[in-house]
């Protein structure tokens, strides 16, 4: 007779949760390894009459859980079966993982800490992976160097161990001076890395949620000396931001006030220069539109260059235009000789489509903020924020609320968001081109827009009232973590993708239900 199988729930339950909270930063597929781990167990372990009743008596959970219900009672008044279909599937974690979290039964405080602990190393290897690639790569397009997750959930994850880290600092090891000095400098080099990885939602985060626990600090902190540190440090470093912030803008908007004068019309070789003194824009200090000779440009081009002057470069960009915006960050005419004290990587970041030499460095932290004043000088001359990451947030969010005014009540289902923003986009006759005509980049918008009113604030019930009714809201670290997740939804449809809703629904229900709470 075969004798069964004992499996140790609890251990594998374990390694369910490790290979899952080392996956949420490094890889897809064991995250979804590690989720019918967590799955398979839970079902092998059966009892589900108990679990029933502990889900039953858990209003918290049974809360999480509705979230997923919501998107399910969608179905009744949505057309787009097989988009709704996979929306279900992308938000299956907001169902099982708060029902396997209180049903199982929670870790003690050590094994806690040390998944939080390994969930930090894992973010640290994710970013050394990235700022190898960063350095060993030709790299045109910095959200190339996230591999396994995209640039900007690699940034959540990166801005989470920050601030786990510095809980550990100030708890568990504030009295272990290795192990905190090693930490600080996990703190530190992820900070800096952030700005290297020129994450523009990353940076937006950390410096908030910083701003939203100088608050915390002030409310919990009871020693009068360190509430003074605290409220100099909120004095000191916003100002230090706004000083360099500004050096940074002026540097790059602000020419030479006799640029525009005594304007020279021809080139060294007798060639006439063209000069755009209408549509003033300007890279690095320089005008873009002066000092352009297009025949020793091409002649000179073409003799250096496999891509046609008057071709595209390799983000189907016009390659003269790149040409004309590169050449001008370096503060070199348009013209032979100009294209002459371009060197062969000179060359090379033409091609590749990098329109500022300062976006080729490999650690710049101006290059975010150069990219975003382009940005909204492109979008002053043409009114069109096609292709500007931020600024055509603006549009998708007029569209979207277009859309809810249409559709205020009830919204417009589980499954027809995609063709609502097409048609709003025709209603609206937007500028930007049909290849942007992309969904909200705000979470509370897309529910919104799925739900209508009544969904919208049973959105915000489900986000405020678990941690709330179990007084965990001001637990440090569920603290930073919803603070994290609110800023992300915001500025990203962060429920949307399946990396971005596991993020959410793992801490939620792990930082909720996954140890035991002292009363």
């Amino acid at each position: 007779m075969i004798k069964s199988i004992k499996v140790n729930h609890s251990a594998l339950y374990f390694a369910g949760l490790f290979l899952m909270i080392i996956s949420i930063p490094l890889s897809r597929f064991t995250l979804s390894v590690a989720q019918f781990i967590l799955l398979g167990n839970w079902l092998l372990e059966a009892n589900f009459k108990n679990k029933f009743k502990i889900l039953i008596n858990n209003k918290p959970a049974l809360v999480l859980v509705s979230l997923f219900l919501l998107h399910v009672i969608g179905l009744l008044y949505t057309t787009d079966f097989e988009y709704a279909f996979k929306d279900l599937r992308i938000k299956l974690p907001l169902l099982a993982l708060p029902i396997i979290f209180v049903t199982t039964k929670p870790l003690d405080n050590k094994k806690f800490d040390t998944l939080l602990l390994f969930f930090i190393a894992a973010s640290l290897v994710a970013s050394f992976i990235s700022f190898g690639i960063l350095l060993l790569k030709e790299i045109s397009d910095i959200r190339d160097i996230s591999p396994f997750i995209s640039h900007i959930r690699l940034s959540l994850n990166i801005c989470l161990a920050i601030f786990f880290s510095g809980f550990f600092v100030f708890t568990k090891y504030k009295n272990n001076l290795f192990i905190k000095l090693a930490l600080i400098l996990v703190m530190i080099w992820l900070t800096v890395f952030l700005f290297i990885s020129e994450s523009g939602t990353g940076i937006y985060v950390l410096l908030f949620t910083s701003v939203f626990l100088v608050f915390y600090g002030v409310v919990k902190i009871k020693n009068r000396y360190h509430k003074i540190v605290i409220l100099i440090l909120a004095i000191t470093i916003p100002a230090a931001i706004f000083i360099y912030l500004k050096h940074t803008i002026d540097s790059y908007l602000i020419p030479n006030e006799n640029e525009l004068n005594n304007l020279e019309k021809y080139t060294a070789r007798g060639n006439y220069y063209k000069h755009d003194t209408v549509k003033l824009l300007i890279e690095n200090g320089h005008y873009t539109g002066l000092y352009i000779c297009n025949k020793e440009l091409r002649e000179e081009w073409n003799g250096r260059s496999n891509f046609d002057f008057d071709g595209v470069d390799e983000k189907e960009q016009q390659l003269k235009s790149t040409l004309y915006r590169y050449m001008t960050s370096k503060g070199l005419r348009k013209d032979a000789e100009g294209v002459q004290q371009l060197d062969d990587r000179d060359i090379r970041n033409v091609e590749l489509g990098i329109a500022n030499y300062h976006y080729s460095k490999k650690i710049g932290l101006n290059s975010r903020i150069y990219k975003i004043l382009w940005e909204y000088q492109s979008f002053k001359f043409d009114k069109n924020p096609g292709g500007h990451s931020l600024l055509q947030r603006f549009e998708f969010w007029k569209a979207s609320i277009g859309i809810i005014k249409s559709h205020f009540w009830l919204g417009v289902g589980t499954g027809d968001m995609n063709e609502a923003f097409q048609n709003q986009y025709k209603k609206m006759n937007t500028n930007l081109k049909p290849e942007f005509w992309i969904r909200a980049h705000n979470q509370f918008f897309a529910i919104f827009i799925a739900f209508g009113i009544f969904g919208f604030l049973w959105f915000i019930f489900t986000l405020v009232y678990p941690s709330m009714k179990m007084k965990l809201f001001f637990d440090y670290r569920y603290f930073v973590f919803f603070v994290i997740i609110i800023l992300s939804m915001l500025v990203e449809d962060t429920l949307e993708t399946q990396m971005g809703v596991t993020l959410y629904a793992f801490f939620n229900a792990f930082l909720l239900f996954g140890r035991k709470i002292n009363s």
